[in-house]
Formats: structure tokens, C-alpha cells, sequence
């Protein structure tokens, strides 16, 4: 069972990972944290770990630092994740999906405004639909991919747009695999990959990382 001061810990870190507010590059201190935080260095250190093994987090040396954003590697995410997903729409459309499984999938749409919560949700939306395929495989695919770019697509879905036009593509998914029009629905899943890519990268350049990024160790142009 985790500490009560680890959890919060890391939850606190994480979330300031996330929003950018620790940019990639930046030194975690331990001492710091502490100041920040106002909890011992063994939750921190614990907090951190766990951050190192979900990728947020990086070890040099000695040293930890919140891990680059890597627009290469989003981009090939982006385009493993649209093979994955078009590919598991077209499977569950011919599989007729049942009554029940619409419903939980469905139960997924619900309205809610935390950020993390609300990308929570879509990515159990995601891997429902993905399940609907019938296929263990794609479904585990999917989910490594959505947790390497877990990040990206916390930005991207704090913007109010984006979050409307997910929902407004989940639920014309679901009518579409629930008519077996799989083409349908993989042409829409690309459309809806595609707008996520390029909202993302609009939220990048409305960071104060909006000109460069730390990638791989070198900085990059974001376009």
C-alpha cells in the first residue's frame, strides 16, 4: 500500500509535469521539493521513481530531470496509435458489438471538467472500443502507445475545443461501429487523430517551450 505523503507526492509532481509548470530538462532537487512540497525526501524519492518508470521522469548520473518531449517520437506514436485504432473500429464493426458493450462503452462519455479525470476517461474510451475487436493484442498495443504519450495528450486536451470534439467523434464512433460501418469509422478515427496531432502541437507553442523543445538532448524546432 502506498504512503499517504508518497501519493501525494507523486501526484503533486505529476501534475506539474504534466501542465509544463516542471518544463522537460529541469532538475528535480530534492531539497526543492521539499520546500515545495512540505513533505520528507523518502516520498519524494518514492514519487520520483514511480516517475521514471511511467517515462515523466529521467535518470543521468546522479541526476533526475522531467524527460524531453520528443516531437519524433510523438509523431511515430501518432501514426502507430492511428494504424492501431483504425484497424480495431474496423474489427469490432464487423463483430456487431452488443447491446451491453455499447452501453459500457458509452458509460465512458460522461462530462467532467479536471483535465485528468477527463483524459482518464478518453483513454478508457479508447482501449473499449479498441476491446470491441475481439483482439488481446491490438488492446495492449494501444495501451503502451497512450501511455508513452500521456503528456502530449494532457496538453492538448485542456484545450475547451478539443475536449468538445472528442466527444462529439466518441459518440459518432460508437453509432458507426454499432452499424458495422467499419470504413466509416476508421476514416473518422484518422480525422480524429489527425486534429488531436495539431492540436497538440498548438498547445506546445502556447507554452513558454513554444519556439523550442528539449528532444533527445538537442532542441528542436517545433515546426
Amino acid at each position: 500500500m502506498v504512503a499517504p505523503q508518497t501519493d501525494e507526492a507523486y501526484r503533486r509532481l505529476r501534475r506539474s509535469i504534466l501542465s509544463l509548470e516542471l518544463p522537460p530538462g529541469e532538475a528535480l532537487v530534492e531539497r526543492k521539493l521539499e520546500e515545495l512540497l512540505s513533505v520528507s525526501r523518502t516520498p519524494i524519492r518514492a514519487a520520483i521513481q514511480q516517475l521514471a518508470r511511467e517515462g515523466l521522469v529521467r535518470r543521468t548520473g546522479r541526476v533526475y530531470t522531467v524527460a524531453p518531449i520528443d516531437l519524433d517520437e510523438l509523431r511515430e506514436a501518432f501514426e502507430f496509435r492511428s494504424l492501431l485504432e483504425t484497424t480495431a473500429v474496423r474489427m469490432a464493426a464487423r463483430r456487431k458489438p452488443k447491446a451491453r458493450e455499447i452501453r459500457e462503452l458509452l458509460a465512458t462519455l460522461e462530462t467532467e471538467l479536471d483535465p485528468e479525470v477527463e483524459l482518464e476517461k478518453a483513454t478508457d474510451f479508447h482501449l473499449a472500443l479498441a476491446r470491441l475487436s475481439g483482439n488481446r493484442f491490438l488492446v495492449s498495443s494501444l495501451a503502451q502507445v497512450l501511455s508513452r504519450i500521456y503528456r502530449a495528450r494532457f496538453l492538448e486536451i485542456t484545450r475547451p475545443q478539443g475536449v468538445d470534439h472528442a466527444r462529439e467523434d466518441h459518440a459518432r464512433l460508437i453509432e458507426l461501429v454499432q452499424q458495422g460501418r467499419g470504413e466509416e469509422a476508421a476514416a473518422l478515427i484518422e480525422r480524429h487523430l489527425e486534429r488531436s496531432h495539431k492540436a497538440l502541437l498548438e498547445s506546445l507553442e502556447d507554452t513558454e517551450w513554444g519556439s523550442v523543445l528539449l528532444g533527445g538532448g538537442k532542441v528542436r524546432a517545433l515546426r
